[in-house]
């Protein structure tokens, strides 16, 4: 770790007597910077507000005043680098310099070429041990060790380390038990966007850990790296982050509320201790309160030390020359008696290699608001690590994105998943985003993909919507995504959404009305036959039933209407009360039932024979009629999975079809959709697509139906990038929509049918024809009969009683005109009498004989 360039600076301290004779404890400090850099102008402006604060406190003058010169190291060139170095050495041969102060900068901070006889005061960590080395921040292997042992603490066991070019924390964590995945950042971030960085987090987010540690000592990295890592959702409340910035309240407080997900940091530096005058040179320097917070612990140690050599920096020196060498410096700041206390901590340094010592950094978490849960304490180097509040997430996590979170939201339009009105986004997949965005309370915006080539692993590419998710662009894909061996590869899906197989969008075939199916099963010759058996019949009963003499005395007379309404009854299955008497008759009859018997079964057979026959539909149902026939022509989307998958089939009958279909090339291969609903409805055509889409189509369009196939068994889902934290809470939710009903319900919205069809009762679809069940087209005959009938009734009853009143009437007229019967229409002659003799003495033999048998 180290600080940014702007603070790459050696500080060279001279304590020397002045020649004018005044005696005063004065610092001539050479501040070395790059070209450009204002770090001189800092070191000054931290000392004397300093020391105008004594002044001001204790109202007299310091006489332990620093004065800072600067001096550049330039690193432009091969040439510069020399006459930096040649400078430095000659000004660093004077034992008069007591201590350098500055990062290490490769050779230029090596004690073997040219700090020869000072104390290095290191303001960056230290990376190696030396005796003239002492590091102001914490040493890098001290800074491993506590990382080891509070990553230890929290449970981990698997971590993804990201840093620019301090990895010692991985040896650390090895020898700990922890699996470590190092991943190296860009040495030059200076943005968010940096595009380096975004193939780091894509290959982050891609591993699926969900435990990383970010190592750095810059804020404006650590800044750059989360926010780009909360861009792509990486801040998610799945995922735990450990940064190991030491002042980790800097990165959190000024956007407090902002941040989702679960973050731990390491807070060294302690804001009260800089004093407040000081705190405004931050915004004028542009420099973190890390960076000023080590400005300042420089000049206090230089301070701390020149007091104690003094012992009070309001008095001038006793008398004579006061001179601080360097190994009085180093006796002087390795003295353990009384410790400096500054901005980051308690400084003591243990002898030989001048480790720092016996401080404190509080470990700080994140989640949703921002807690100290524990410390580690430095004790003689040895990091001790307790925490003092459990860590626990809760098990329901309603704030899954945080309220700035905007998901990038990537579609294709395909009827009905994505469409587009105007400006407006409609469609299946539009509102179930609405539903899930309500659920888990995101935002979201909607950008439509332009390239509509078949995005699948043709030709080596991918294409749309998978490659926006594959190049970090796109948080989430919707639409007609069908789910690939080739996709699952490189991006992640959700649960499935729609499942479906491929269809036949064809015509609905006319619907032929006939009201009298009843008469179906028999011809009208046979029918005529039957009529005339059965008039026949009744003739034969009445024939012989007028020749029986038995019939003479019996009130149950086969006369002609009661001979034919015998006859149809038995053709009807009715009853009667009549019943033949003699032996002929009953033989007659009884041949007359057989026949009648074989008549009702024969047409009780044919009548269900007949209605099965009607079900039947000989149109095309299978892509195999399809191949098997050149009449109509067929085809698919063109660039479709579909096409792909006929196109690579080599069995029958997709080979067959597949030639016809590029012998046809540009009648077949279609991409309008106004186009193939037209060809479709025209009756010449058939679209083999996604039974979706087809049922989407033919819910829509009047006279077109479609007709599922047993083959391009197809399932959609939402797409995510690989490895995204939020897939499984989206699950989650589609599981809850489903469970309520609403994934049924958007289903039924959008494949619902049209409402714009006036012609419908003219076709008929084979989902019609489905069942065995007769309509009432098939019986509506039998009704008409009947009607006809009682209607005939009607009319023979209305004429019987026109007559009677006609008869009556005409009675009545004539009785009124004195047509009364006269005496001698009441005369009954002697014939007469002598007649009716004979008639009743007939009857009297006949009841006799009838009694004797």
């Amino acid at each position: 770790m180290e600080l940014p360039i702007s603070l790459c600076v050696l500080i060279l301290f001279m304590i020397y007597i002045p020649t004018n004779g005044a005696h005063e404890y004065k610092i001539h400090a050479s501040v070395m910077g790059r070209p450009g850099s204002r770090d001189v102008q800092l070191y000054r402006k931290v000392a004397d507000i300093m020391f105008r604060e004594d002044v001001a406190h204790k109202g007299s003058i310091n006489h332990c005043a620093i004065d800072f010169k600067e001096f550049i190291f330039d690193m432009t060139n091969g040439s510069t680098v020399y006459d930096s170095l040649t400078t430095a050495r000659s000004n660093f041969e004077s034992k008069g310099v007591a201590v350098a102060i500055g990062p290490a900068i490769d050779v230029f901070t090596s004690t073997a070429y040219v700090i020869l006889n000072q104390v290095h005061l290191l303001t960056s960590p230290a990376s190696e041990s030396s005796s003239r080395i002492i590091s102001v921040l914490p040493q890098a292997n001290s800074m491993s060790a506590a990382i080891a042992d509070i990553v230890t603490k929290l449970g981990w066991n698997n971590v993804a380390l990201l840093a620019q070019d301090d990895f010692s924390p991985v040896l650390t964590l090895g020898t700990a038990g922890i699996k470590v995945w190092p991943i190296r950042l860009s040495p030059k971030i200076s943005s968010q966007d940096d595009r380096e960085l975004q193939k780091n987090l894509i290959q982050l987010r891609s591993s699926q850990n969900d435990k990383f540690i970010l190592h750095s000592n810059k804020r404006d990295v650590i800044r750059y790296v989360m926010e780009a890592a909360k861009r792509l959702h990486l801040l998610h409340h799945s995922i735990d982050w450990f940064v190991t910035y030491p002042d980790f309240q800097d990165i959190i407080q000024d956007d407090e509320g902002t941040w989702p997900g679960s973050l731990f940091g390491l807070q060294l530096l302690r804001s009260e201790k800089i004093p407040k005058n000081v705190s405004g040179l931050m915004e004028s320097f542009n420099i973190s309160r890390l960076q000023l917070g080590l400005a300042v612990d420089v000049v206090g140690i230089l301070r701390h030390v020149l007091w104690g050599a003094a012992h009070d920096c309001t008095r001038g020196p006793i008398g004579g020359d006061f001179i601080i060498r360097a190994d009085d410096f180093e006796s002087s700041i390795k003295s353990q008696d009384r410790p400096y206390q500054g901005a980051l901590g308690q400084y003591i340094w243990q002898m030989p290699d001048n480790t720092k010592t016996n401080y404190s950094i509080n470990v700080l978490w994140y989640n949703t608001s921002l807690n100290e849960i524990g410390s580690c304490t430095f004790i003689n180097g040895t990091p001790e690590v307790q925490f003092t509040q459990n860590i626990s997430k809760s098990g329901n996590v309603r704030h899954v994105f945080g309220k700035d979170d905007i998901l990038r939201i990537v579609t294709k339009q395909d009827d009905p998943f994505v469409m587009k009105q105007g400006d407006l986004y409609v469609g299946f997949n539009i509102d179930l985003l609405k539903e899930l965005s309500e659920s888990l309370n995101f935002k979201y915006e909607i950008v439509d993909v332009t390239d509509n080539k078949y995005e699948d692993g043709q030709n080596g590419q991918l294409n749309g919507m998978v490659q926006e998710l594959m190049s970090g662009n796109a948080s989430m894909a919707i639409g007609a995504l069908e789910v690939t061996a080739e996709r699952e590869e490189v991006i992640s899906f959700s649960y499935t959404i729609l499942s479906s197989k491929a269809s036949l969008l064809i015509k609905k075939a006319k619907s032929t009305r006939n009201f009298f199916q009843f008469l179906g099963p028999f011809s009208i010759g046979l029918w005529f036959m039957i009529v005339g058996f059965v008039i026949v019949a009744g003739l034969t009963m009445f024939i012989m039933s007028h020749y029986d003499q038995t019939q003479n005395k019996s009130e149950q007379k086969f006369d002609l209407k009661e001979s034919m309404w015998y006859s149809l009854n038995i053709l009807l299955q009715g009853t009667t009360d009549y019943s033949p008497q003699t032996t002929s008759t009953r033989t007659i009859i009884s041949f007359f039932w057989f026949c009648v018997l074989v008549i009702d079964a024969a047409y009780t057979a044919n009548l269900a024979a007949y209605l099965t026959l009607q079900q039947i539909d000989d149109r095309i149902r299978t892509v195999y009629d399809l191949a098997e026939q050149t009449d109509i022509l067929y085809g698919v989307e063109k660039d479709s999975s579909l096409m792909h998958y006929i196109e690579r089939e080599r069995q029958d009958p997709y080979e067959r079809m597949w030639a016809f279909i590029k012998l046809h090339e540009t009648e077949t291969l279609l991409k309008n959709t106004t186009q193939v609903i037209e060809k479709v409805t025209s009756g010449e055509f058939t679209f083999i697509a996604d039974g979706v889409v087809n049922e989407y189509y033919a819910k829509q369009h009047c006279g077109i139906e479609s007709v599922e196939q047993h083959f391009g068994h197809k399932d959609y889902s939402l797409g995510f990038p690989r490895g995204a934290p939020y897939r499984d809470d989206i699950n989650r939710a589609l599981l809850e929509l489903k469970e309520r009903g609403r994934l049924d319900y958007l289903k039924e919205k959008w494949w619902a049918p049209g409402t714009n069809c006036t012609d419908d009762d003219s076709t008929r679809s084979r989902s019609d024809k489905a069942t065995a069940e007769l309509q009432i087209d098939n019986m509506f005959g039998v009704f008409l009969v009947l009607a006809g009938f009682v209607v005939l009734a009607l009319v023979c009853e209305v004429g019987d009683r026109i007559f009677d009143c006609h008869t009556a009437k005409k009675a009545k007229k004539e009785k009124k005109n004195g047509n009364s019967p006269s005496e001698e229409d009441f005369y009954v002659s002697a014939d007469d009498v002598d007649v009716d003799k004979k008639i009743l003495k007939k009857i009297e033999e006949d009841a006799k004989n009838l009694q004797s048998f």
